[in-house]
């Protein structure tokens, strides 16, 4: 639904000023409503122990994931030259870029490194996709484990406000 506020608009014309207008604010119902916890020193540590541990997994997923596109983004640019250069002749001149120079490579040698990069690529995506799954599976057993001190705690102050 779009905002009926006119802020930051000009008053004379109704025109839209030149720079971006305030976003909208949420209706007041959308707001979410805050739980209160109440927690001695060693619930408040664990509580905090939890909280980072989730934010480890979270970061460790996040840069396993980058991991695996790169992995897969080079494997199939590899992939594609390797297939480009197939149907070239060994006797063919080809070079090899190292930083800004390109050095001549014999066409075998160049389509080997292309090969074993290749396999390379596969078998560390491979690695990789194991080792996300694994901390999928961490993060998942953190937050349902986090969700149950909540909710653990929450029972407590339910009764002990009775």
């Amino acid at each position: 639904r779009p905002c009926a506020s006119l802020a930051g608009r000009d008053k004379r014309n109704n025109a839209a000023p030149n720079h971006a207008p305030s976003p909208c604010v949420p209706p007041p119902c959308a707001k979410m409503s805050m739980v209160q916890l109440e927690l001695d020193d060693q619930d408040k540590k664990s509580f905090q122990e939890m909280q980072q541990s989730i934010g480890q997994a979270q970061q460790e997923l996040s840069m396993i994931s980058g991991k695996i596109r790169v992995r897969e983004q080079e494997g199939k640019l590899a992939a594609l030259t390797l297939a480009e250069l197939q149907s070239m002749d060994e006797s063919t001149t080809a070079y090899h870029q190292v930083g800004k120079m390109f050095v001549q490579k014999p066409m075998g040698e160049l389509k080997q490194q292309l090969s074993t990069k290749v396999e390379g690529s596969q078998k560390e995506h491979a690695v990789l996709t194991e080792k996300k799954a694994h901390v999928e599976g961490a993060l998942t057993k953190l937050n349902e484990d986090f969700q149950e001190f909540i909710k653990g705690h929450l029972v407590q102050q339910a009764a002990a406000s009775s």
